[in-house]
């Protein structure tokens, strides 16, 4: 079965159930999907990676692949719910607060292979890796689609959300 079905079936079977699911809650079952796919993670010294799993209905599915060094800007989710599984490797996340309409750091954490978090959608954070090489799972409901950029004087700019590796190359493939 593809990775993209399998997301998928865990979605749908989640939809079924009497609680409303939530990215935080379903990022367990789609890492242990995700983890048998980690050999088709593409990294580029140059930037972050963005990998398709499932762009569906009210969710989105992505995998990262990170190199030492790099490091995303200061961002929020633009009140869109999500959940962050690492695994593989390390990665820092850097919480901020925003106090004056500017980010202040409240809380930083080196989040290890396994690790599992809720981004709420008023977090506002920046992610980086710890090892030479990381990979982690990000669930958003709904989609991730846009996202809002800080920097020392407050936010910046929106910028729109998009992927490197696309579904049919990354999600599309089978076992």
């Amino acid at each position: 079965m593809k990775i993209g079905d399998c997301v998928r079936e865990i979605l749908i079977e989640a939809g079924a159930a009497p609680e409303r699911p939530t990215p935080g809650g379903l990022v367990p079952r789609i890492a242990r999907e995700a983890e048998r796919y980690l050999e088709r993670v593409r990294f580029d010294p140059a930037r972050y990676v963005r990998h398709a799993l499932l762009l569906w209905e009210d969710w989105e599915v992505m995998v990262i692949g990170w190199e030492a060094g790099q490091i995303t800007p200061i961002h929020d989710h633009r009140g869109v719910l999500g959940g962050m599984a690492v695994l593989s490797g390390a990665v820092l996340e850097e919480r901020f607060t925003t106090p004056h309409l500017a980010p202040q750091l409240c809380d930083s954490k080196v989040r290890p292979e396994g690790d599992l978090c809720d981004t709420g959608p008023t977090v506002l954070h920046r992610l980086m890796p710890q090892s030479p090489r990381a990979v982690t799972l990000h669930v958003y409901r709904p989609p991730l689609r846009s996202m809002g950029i800080w920097d020392d004087g407050g936010l910046r700019e929106i910028r729109g959300s998009e992927f490197e590796v696309g579904v049919e190359e990354f999600a599309g493939a089978g076992r």
